[in-house]
């Protein structure tokens, strides 16, 4: 009798568990189906539907067209017709949308003054296959004006890119990943590719041609802004106090009277000459490359670099940029102008004299 009745209540259970799960969904087992009467599986990526739809989302600029028609030629990395294993891979949607401008303009020229040479230096971070919009467009606006030699550096990119054909040109890839704004000077300071460097971010492009009063300087910021309440005084004091012959430097910068600007992003035009002098004197580029890691890290290198422009008296107060505080170009630190186009628009618009546009785009 409790044989049967155990019988049973197995039997309950199991209709009681086929009903409760009735609607739940179930993945056929195709072994348990004779071949010849399974059903045929399709790949997605071949399904005819698929493949119209997916036709329709390619970039107009598409990315293996624009590898194989603009080669990568970089001076110390030469490709030749045996070397294709080196071409580097461009994955689904990590594309230019920009075309790389091969060759100058017609109207281009050397950039020379006072018998100095100019190289510029394009400081380039790519966070997402957009910002390829920037460093090219960059590289463009240089190339619309001068044939002066270019130098990308790029500072811990997290996606790839390709950098094309360019003209007069070299690409180097930062072994000290997020030092950023420090990186130019560290790398003039090794290759001295000319006698004046004009370091510029990738979300900077050149308006116009330089006048000579912005060209006659040691050292000039771009932009300069003056100490506020971003700043982090454990932090300044802390970098400075890894310099030789920081003492005096500190007591600079701790005295409430002396006077002293940051420069914006520490972008400058500078000459090579300034450069060794602040490396003999403090080791300030090759201490601060390996030290400079976060975003904090490097608005405290554009106070320092202020600081030590402004102790050792090679930049003067009323002269030390050439288009003035930062917090007064047009549109400043907003959104809207994260492009090209808006933020000329607006510098048009508003007459703002300046040889530099300035997008914001926050990375």
């Amino acid at each position: 009798m409790g044989v049967q009745m155990r019988a049973k209540e197995r039997f309950r259970i199991i209709i009681m568990s086929s009903w409760a799960n009735i609607r739940v969904p179930r993945k056929r087992d195709l072994s348990q189906i004779p071949a010849e009467l399974r059903p045929s599986v399709v790949p997605r990526a071949e399904r005819a539907e698929v493949r119209i739809s997916e036709s329709f989302q390619q970039s107009a600029y598409d990315p293996m067209e624009y590898l194989t028609r603009n080669v990568i030629e970089e001076p110390n990395q030469r490709r030749d017709s045996k070397a294709k294993q080196d071409v580097p891979v461009v994955r689904r949607g990590e594309y230019v949308s920009k075309r790389i401008e091969i060759a100058p303009s017609p109207g281009a020229f050397e950039l020379r003054f006072q018998n100095k040479s100019y190289v510029f230096v394009i400081l380039r971070h790519i966070k997402t296959p957009r910002d390829n919009d920037l460093w090219i467009h960059s590289y463009n606006s240089i190339r619309k004006f001068y044939t002066n030699k270019i130098i990308i550096i790029d500072d811990n990119s997290v996606i790839n890119t390709v950098n094309g054909k360019l003209f007069n040109a070299e690409v180097i890839q930062s072994e000290f990943p997020g030092a950023g704004e420090i990186l130019p000077y560290y790398y003039f300071l090794q290759h001295h590719w000319a006698d004046t460097m004009i370091f510029l971010h990738d979300s900077m492009f050149l308006h116009r041609t330089f006048t000579d009063s912005e060209l006659h300087h040691e050292v000039v910021f771009h932009w300069y802004f003056t100490s506020n309440g971003f700043d982090d005084p454990r932090k300044i004091t802390n970098f400075l106090s890894l310099l030789p012959n920081h003492k005096e430097v500190v007591d600079f910068y701790k005295n409430p009277y002396s006077q002293w600007k940051a420069c914006s992003g520490g972008a400058t035009m500078i000459n090579h000459d300034i450069v060794v002098m602040l490396e003999t004197k403090y080791n300030l580029f090759t201490i601060l490359s390996m030290s400079l890691k976060t975003r904090k890290d490097r608005e405290s290198f554009e106070r320092i670099l202020g600081i030590l422009l402004y102790f050792e008296k090679l930049v003067e107060d009323n002269t030390c940029s050439n288009f003035g505080d930062i917090l007064q170009y047009p549109g400043a630190f907003q959104s809207e102008t994260n492009n090209s186009e808006t933020a000329l628009h607006i510098v048009q618009q508003s007459g703002y004299p300046t040889a530099i546009i300035k997008v914001w785009r926050g990375r």
